[in-house]
């Protein structure tokens, strides 16, 4: 599965409008997705970008808003969305003891590997460069 995956940090700064330079930023990458295709996100990321963006920015999106956006992804043939499971989460426990990162970033990296996706862009580059088999790009 060529694509990339966009983290949900990114998810966030696209339609947290308070963030200045990064809102454009991420919200231009989103946009080129969106018509080009090629966007990759798993659960997790919208799970995430649904808590953050309702509850931990400055300008929170109502729910009901954050679940069209939330739909609108999941239902999108320009995305593709990707999910886990148990052995995801044995191969994250791996990444985990391995690397010394956080299970979150670890349960998505899993979910990026077992699904070919080579390519991540997130602002966490921290985590995410020490698994050798990802490629880490940020959009600011």
């Amino acid at each position: 599965m060529p694509g990339r995956l966009i983290d949900t940090n990114v998810l966030v700064y696209a339609y947290d409008t308070s963030e200045g330079k990064k809102h454009t930023a991420a919200k231009d990458l989103l946009r080129h997705l969106w018509i080009d295709g090629g966007g990759v996100v798993c659960l997790q990321n919208l799970m995430e970008f649904f808590v953050v963006i309702t509850r931990k920015v400055e300008t929170p999106v109502d729910v009901v808003t954050a679940k069209g956006i939330v739909q609108d992804f999941i239902g999108s043939d320009k995305w593709t969305v990707i999910d886990r499971d148990a052995d995801t989460l044995l191969a994250a426990l791996d990444l985990v003891a391995q690397h010394g990162i956080h299970l979150w970033d670890a349960a998505i990296a899993a979910t990026m590997l077992e699904n070919d996706v080579p390519e991540i862009v997130t602002e966490n580059a921290k985590d995410f460069s020490k698994i050798p088999q990802l490629i880490v790009s940020s959009p600011f």
